[in-house]
């Protein structure tokens, strides 16, 4: 296991044993005791709706004097069964905390309007209650939604903090802009001299990856576009994350940031102006990117046995490919981690066997 990862589970587990506990905010925002909102039910008749989910939270939408909150409540037990499953309450909590702090600070003002405010939370007493916000998952993908999605988590990353779920259902389309508000799987680290919160030992992930493997790229297989309009929307996030990561890049620059995550950084703005130079350029980094999320995407899905229709048409987009472009996958490094090396028979074989997990494993 990664060094770090397994260094920030066990201070979240001896945290979790110590007997300790992490506030946010004031009780006296709350519209009723912090204890009471513990202890609400669904069936209150403050409770407008509940959503029920959630893997390690119950989220209630409450209507009290008027006024509408989100109420998230953590479950006795966990349903994902691994060890980030088991603290990502308290992780959201320590990050809810994060997010308090520096909207407070002038230097980042404006950068987190996007990121959902938090009233009150208690660790404790398993509650983070937060105003309503009104809107549904995302479904649809428009430069004016994607600039400032791209602005919010160029900013968490440039301050530390690293969101790995980006999923439709942790982001939020209120009809003007796309809300983050759930924060279970978002992860310190040092900006300056690591890529992620895994420090530098994966180089692959980062903000815009994290939506094109979790969002962008699936969303694009249910449409089933045409390939020109598929290109299309794809040259838009890819000219809008340039910009993003050009200023991120300037920014870690000025605050000192280490020859090896600028070369880095240095490395993903050149592909991705390459990309923009040519149609031919784009639909060959389309390729490979769109590869790269679908692999990472499944695996997600056969390890928490949580398999969808997406699941099985990114494994019908990866044999697709294989069959058809193994040595331009091959080349462009897009066979890595259990795939690299094999030849083009063994991931054909090894994609079938997945797809027969992922058939046996639907949830919805």
């Amino acid at each position: 296991m990664n060094a770090l990862v397994h260094a920030r589970q066990q201070a979240q587990l001896a945290f979790a044993a110590s007997g300790a506990n992490l506030v946010v905010g004031e009780a006296s925002v709350c519209p009723m005791p912090p204890a009471a909102l513990a202890a609400l039910t669904p069936t209150d008749p403050r409770v407008v709706e509940q959503f029920g989910s959630g893997l390690t939270a119950r989220v209630l939408h409450l209507c009290i004097d008027g006024r509408h909150y989100t109420l998230k409540q953590r479950r006795p037990e966990a349903l994902v069964r691994n060890l980030d499953g088991q603290t990502s309450f308290l992780n959201e909590v320590q990050r809810r905390a994060d997010f308090t702090r520096l909207k407070a600070d002038p230097a980042w003002a404006g950068r987190f309007d996007s990121i959902v405010p938090t009233l009150y939370a208690d660790y404790r007493l398993g509650i983070i209650l937060s105003p309503w916000l009104p809107g549904a998952p995302l479904a649809r993908v428009t430069p004016d939604l994607l600039a400032p999605l791209l602005e919010t988590l160029t900013a968490c990353e440039e301050a530390g903090l690293m969101e790995w779920d980006l999923c439709p259902g942790n982001l939020l389309d209120d009809g003007e802009r796309i809300w983050l508000f759930d924060f279970g799987y978002m992860y310190p680290f040092d900006p300056l001299c690591q890529f992620n919160s895994n420090g530098v030992s994966d180089p692959l992930f980062h903000a815009c990856e994290r939506f094109e493997t979790r969002f962008f790229f699936g969303w694009l297989l249910r449409q089933a576009q045409p390939m020109a309009a598929q290109l299309a929307c794809y040259r838009q996030l890819k000219a809008l994350a340039l910009a993003h990561y050009r200023r991120k890049r300037e920014h870690l620059a000025s605050r000192g940031a280490t020859a090896e995550v600028l070369a880095w950084l240095d490395g993903i703005l050149a592909r991705w102006q390459q990309a923009l130079g040519s149609e031919a350029a784009l639909a060959a980094c389309f390729e490979l990117e769109a590869f790269r999320s679908h692999v990472l995407d499944i695996e997600d899905d056969l390890h928490g046995q949580s398999c969808t229709a997406t699941t099985l048409l990114r494994i019908d987009f990866v044999c697709q490919a294989l069959q058809h472009r193994y040595p331009a996958l091959a080349a462009g490094g897009a066979l890595f981690y259990d795939n690299a090396g094999r030849d083009q028979a063994s991931l054909l074989a090894l994609y079938a066997h997945k797809r027969q997990q992922a058939q046996g494993w639907q949830v919805g």
